[in-house]
């Protein structure tokens, strides 16, 4: 986990969910803004990267990441 410049690398945890057939996983977070990036999948195609806000991802990766942050 590196802490740069505000923000909190979520690369090495693996974190991911999935949504409406897309594999959403987290690259990283802002703790300031609690805003999340996030590298969209569908069928093993990368199809973007994007930024959510934290209130948008599970219960439960939200407990792995509070404690990060």
């Amino acid at each position: 986990m590196l802490m740069a410049k505000g923000i909190v690398d979520l690369t090495k945890q693996n974190l991911s969910f999935e949504d409406r057939g897309q594999i959403i996983k987290l690259l990283n977070i802002k703790p300031s803004t609690m805003n999340i990036e996030v590298a969209i999948w569908e069928k093993e195609t990368f199809i973007k990267n994007s930024t959510i806000a934290f209130a948008h991802i599970p219960k439960k990766l939200k407990a792995k990441i509070n404690p990060l942050c």
